[in-house]
């Protein structure tokens, strides 16, 4: 990260892998402390992965980095993205979200070509085929339903994040304040201070390695 803050201090556009939602958060931090302004890319509404651009204040805008490739696969999600991981760096993988037609991959240009390159059917996504910023159903897979790793998967952002939420009395579930040991069911609605709600609609079963996928419904 400081390799990110020492470029952008000297004045440049500097851009970051994808990142994972606690590291960016960090790095968030640290850019507030340098005087640095910082714009979060994720390609899909949510995004837990996103890519970070650092840049000085004298710069009004930048850009978007990352593009959101369909992906017409036949499988689980799972085995796409153990495809995707030997395919990818881990730089260039973004989230990915199941739809009705195949799938949906958050990357960067570069990963984009190399699954070309590759053979992959991929090919980027049509402004239709892309969810609604606001409010969409996704699947997501998750290792249990306590509610700091629902409300952290269906948010986008870091359990640990999520979790002092929790903590802070700021999470609600079925309309009480939600504590650390309780799990969602099918039908339950979670509301977050500051994120948004979502409902679980269906609780899809187990996967093969024995995670759990769930149909959410968010609201920002």
């Amino acid at each position: 990260m400081q390799e990110y803050l020492k470029k952008a201090r000297g004045g440049r556009v500097v851009q970051t892998p994808f990142l994972e939602a606690e590291a960016l958060e960090e790095l968030r931090r640290l850019a507030k402390q340098e005087g640095l302004r910082l714009e979060a890319f994720g390609g899909l509404p949510l995004a837990s992965r996103q890519v970070a651009v650092l840049f000085p204040e004298h710069i009004p805008v930048v850009a978007d980095p990352t593009r959101v490739v369909f992906l017409a696969f036949e499988g689980d999600l799972e085995a796409l993205e153990d495809k995707l991981r030997a395919a990818l760096e881990p730089e260039l993988l973004g989230d990915i979200e199941e739809t009705r037609e195949g799938f949906l991959l958050a990357t960067l240009p570069k990963g984009l070509k190399t699954l070309q390159d590759l053979g992959i059917q991929a090919q980027e996504a049509a402004p239709e085929q892309l969810p609604k910023a606001r409010e969409r159903t996704r699947s997501v897979v998750v290792p249990s339903l306590r509610v700091d790793v629902v409300g952290a998967k269906g948010f986008g952002v870091s359990r640990t994040y999520f979790a002092q939420g929790v903590k802070a009395g700021k999470v609600k579930l079925r309309g009480k304040t939600a504590s650390a040991r309780d799990e969602m069911a099918e039908g339950d609605y979670l509301l977050a201070e500051g994120l948004g709600s979502l409902v679980v609609k269906k609780v899809l079963g187990q996967t093969k390695r024995g995670n759990i996928k769930l149909e959410l419904e968010v609201l920002r």
